[in-house]
């Protein structure tokens, strides 16, 4: 039953993180009384990428061409470990914890930075030195979140976090969660490059991770944007599964409570692209010396969750 749930789960985040921007981009194109395109438009650009012929650098060594497997593969692996339809481990589930999860993705954007620098391209350089000083800032936070957890639930691993957070309504609605919850929220912002940290435009000024993948094509692009459709799908059930609202989540082994739960969780998904868009229609980009304030707040949200639980003894 795990191993079939398992496949279920990977099955279900493949198909449906490229929906999840669709939507995403249909609403950002509603709040600007555009028509925008179909909700279904990456399906259509993934079909039309893994069709053309691939154009690879001249000047590029083999793991220019070699990482966006190697990526899609390792976004494939964390979609068997990390609660998104099932609040009990699922087979591969206990090879990881929070902190395993994070070295992992963190593994993921170092390979992409790789390839980029790979390619010689400038622009390519740009964003890797953009993506690098950001990352060097916000990654310290996220980690100092699953710290934070951690010492709440006396576990980095993401199920327990749930099972908890679940049956605990006095942790849930503690001061220390909702800081926790703010914090991840901002990181989340960054991690997705949603504004006002990133634009997508083929302006240098907001580019960073489209800098990164400007130099592939074909099929290897389209592994680059669906394993990004995948992050972005993987941190923001995270976010509502372990963070924001983690309620629902079948906590014991029930194939009819987990096909329920999966067009719950696609409801919970679109209301917090909702929020995205929301976020990104009606906020400008910052400049990019002011992303560092923007770090510095998320930061201090994380932090004052530890402050607070010390202070208090632990208690709530």
């Amino acid at each position: 039953m795990l191993y079939l749930l398992s496949v279920l789960q990977l099955l279900f985040v493949v198909a449906f993180a490229p929906l999840v921007v669709g939507v995403f981009n249909k609403l950002c194109e509603i709040f600007e009384s555009k028509q925008g395109p179909s909700i279904f438009q990456p399906y259509y650009d993934l079909y039309k990428l893994f069709h053309k012929q691939s154009v690879v650098p001249q000047v590029a060594s083999p793991m220019f061409q070699i990482v966006p497997y190697v990526t899609f593969t390792m976004y494939l692996f964390l979609t068997l470990v990390l609660p998104i339809i099932t609040g009990f481990p699922l087979s591969f589930g206990p090879v990881v914890d929070f902190i395993g999860g994070g070295l992992i993705f963190g593994a993921i954007a170092g390979l992409k930075k790789l390839s980029a620098i790979d390619s010689r391209n400038n622009y390519s350089h740009l964003g890797v030195s953009r993506a690098s000083s950001i990352g060097a800032l916000s990654e310290p936070i996220i980690v100092l979140i699953f710290i934070t957890f951690g010492v709440i639930t006396h576990t980095n691993n993401p199920y327990v976090v749930n099972n908890v957070l679940q049956t605990s309504t006095d942790w849930y609605l503690s001061l220390i969660h909702w800081f926790v919850v703010f914090a991840f929220f901002m990181a989340l912002i960054i991690e997705t490059g949603k504004l006002p940290v990133e634009s997508h435009t083929s302006n240098e000024f907001g580019m960073i991770d489209q800098a990164i993948e400007m130099e592939y094509s074909g099929r290897e692009l389209a592994l680059m944007k669906w394993g990004g459709y995948i992050k972005q799908f993987l941190l923001m059930s995270v976010f509502l599964n372990d963070f924001l609202f983690p309620f629902f989540v079948p906590m014991k082994v029930s194939f009819v409570a987990v096909l329920l739960y999966s067009l719950i969780h696609l409801v919970k998904l679109f209301v917090l692209v909702l929020i995205f868009a929301v976020i990104q229609s009606t906020i400008s980009k910052y400049k990019l010396f002011k992303n560092f304030e923007y770090v510095a707040v998320a930061f201090s949200f994380a932090f004052l969750a530890i402050v607070v639980f010390y202070a208090t003894g632990g208690k709530l």
